[in-house]
């Protein structure tokens, strides 16, 4: 392919990693001349939307020089060699500025060291194209700081693309690379994921290595994002490499599934739930008339569909609000003096409130989050995946940071995400459909404890049967002067 015109590079955004990788090991594209393009269209298309807040044009046409070279002595590193990636910034790169959304962090000084997951995808040779918004230490479900502003959804610039990887998914929208770095801690990949028509996957806990080690564990997880469920699959088999940094990290290596391309279910057990046990004071219909035709997808695949709904011993809600206060009071706390007054004022509210928490409440929070667990195992004893709702309405007004209504701390709204972070289980959004205004909806496939694959089999049975991932908004085909 011959990238001669704006049309040839508005196609050359939206090809698969799968595809680029090929044709570099075939020499028939070049990963110079991609990254070029890529960083071109940032620049072109990104101002409305906001989506990325550091490049280094140098540094990555540098990485992407060193592909091609390996790829010309027929030397790659990976299956993914060359192929650009976007990070998320909460993940630290070495050499490049780590602001987390905070105007608390040092805006001058670069990361001394890669995150486990940036180190193990430098090593496998894929090119960093670019850092993405974040709010401040991911701790809203939309995308906007003091320090980059707000990230806006490329299906409709009046709304959010949700947070807290929310760049990340815009980036995926609007064809800046296939594949970006997420990370999840009540929701935060697939949230994004389900507002802009891509896929995410929040990892099991320990799936992923991850250091410094995180207080809120098991909670947060880094985990891959894509225009494909096969690409994030391929990404996830080079984040899942072990770092002896992590000693959470699960010992047994991850699976690659070998049937993403026609993966067929028979046997699978399913659990269809439109709550999925929980309750929302929110309900969209087209919402849920959606999540429900994830059913028939699967059946056609071969599963055992059967609808039926998770009962839980506690409210999810109950011990999640104090993890989550306890949380952000730790991300404030961490900030020396002076500098505390410069966080956002959302989180020092939720750390005010976890001040106020008394220990006989947090053990209590941590004995309802074993009940969960527990609750949940005993689930997927009867079930391998259990398929609902990601969030009960589309994407929201582009200037709150929840739906109108609910106060900015109330996450009654949106129940149908944290619990699978309390769980330390994977989970992922694959889109299912569209409102009739033109914005995408995601459906949540869960997953028992180290079955990643069987999600992104799932997924893949999904996205097979509706390929909605080749319904990129409207402004990313514009043609590039």
């Amino acid at each position: 392919m011959s990238i001669s015109n704006s049309t040839d590079a508005d196609a050359l955004a939206f090809l698969d990693a799968r595809v680029l990788a090929d044709a570099f090991r075939r020499r028939t594209l070049s990963p110079v001349e991609v990254a070029d393009v890529l960083l071109d269209r940032i620049e072109t298309l990104d101002g409305p939307v906001n989506a990325v807040v550091h490049l280094d044009r140098a540094a990555t046409l540098a990485m992407a020089a060193a592909a091609e070279a390996r790829h010309a002595a027929d030397a790659p590193l990976s299956a993914l060699d060359g192929v650009p990636v976007t990070i998320k910034d909460l993940s630290s790169v070495a050499g490049w500025p780590l602001r987390r959304g905070s105007l608390a962090l040092d805006a001058d000084r670069p990361a001394a060291t890669d995150t486990p997951c940036v180190a193990r995808l430098r090593e496998a040779g894929l090119v960093f194209l670019a850092k993405t918004a974040t709010p401040e230490s991911g701790c809203k479900v939309v995308t906007r700081s003091a320090v980059h502003g707000v990230t806006a959804n490329p299906y409709d610039l009046g709304r959010t693309p949700g947070g807290s990887s929310g760049g990340a998914a815009a980036a995926l929208a609007l064809g800046f690379g296939p594949l970006a770095v997420g990370s999840d801690g009540a929701g935060s990949i697939r949230i994004p994921a389900s507002f802009t028509n891509v896929f995410g996957l929040k990892p099991g806990f320990g799936r992923v290595p991850a250091f410094p080690p995180d207080p809120d564990m098991p909670h947060s997880v880094v985990g891959p994002m894509a225009r494909s469920v096969h690409d994030a699959a391929l990404m996830l088999d080079v984040m899942a490499r072990p770092d002896a940094r992590d000693a959470f990290a699960w010992p047994v290596p991850f699976e690659l599934p070998a049937d993403l391309a026609e993966p067929m279910l028979q046997g699978l057990r399913v659990a269809l739930s439109p709550r999925l046990g929980c309750n929302s004071p929110l309900s969209d219909p087209q919402v849920d008339a959606a999540v429900l035709e994830a059913g028939p997808l699967l059946a056609d695949a071969g599963a055992r569909v059967e609808r039926t709904d998770p009962l839980w011993p506690v409210d999810p809600l109950e011990p999640f609000e104090v993890f989550w206060a306890v949380g952000c009071m730790g991300t404030v706390d961490g900030h020396a003096g002076a500098r505390q007054a410069l966080v956002d004022p959302l989180l020092r509210t939720v750390a005010a409130a976890g001040r106020d928490i008394t220990l006989a409440r947090y053990q209590r929070a941590v004995q309802q989050r074993l009940d969960l667990t527990a609750a949940a195992a005993a689930f997927f004893c009867r079930f391998d995946l259990l398929i609902g709702p990601v969030l009960p309405v589309p994407a929201f007004a582009v200037e709150r940071d929840v739906p109108e209504g609910f106060a900015d701390t109330d996450w009654r709204w949106c129940p149908y995400t944290y619990l699978w972070n309390m769980t330390g289980q994977p989970a992922a959004s694959v889109p299912i459909g569209f409102t009739s205004q033109g914005l995408p909806i995601g459906v949540q496939i869960v997953g028992r404890a180290g079955a990643e694959s069987t999600v992104l089999r799932a997924a893949a049975a999904i996205e097979q049967r509706r390929p909605l991932r080749l319904l990129a908004p409207a402004m990313a085909r514009r043609q590039q002067a």
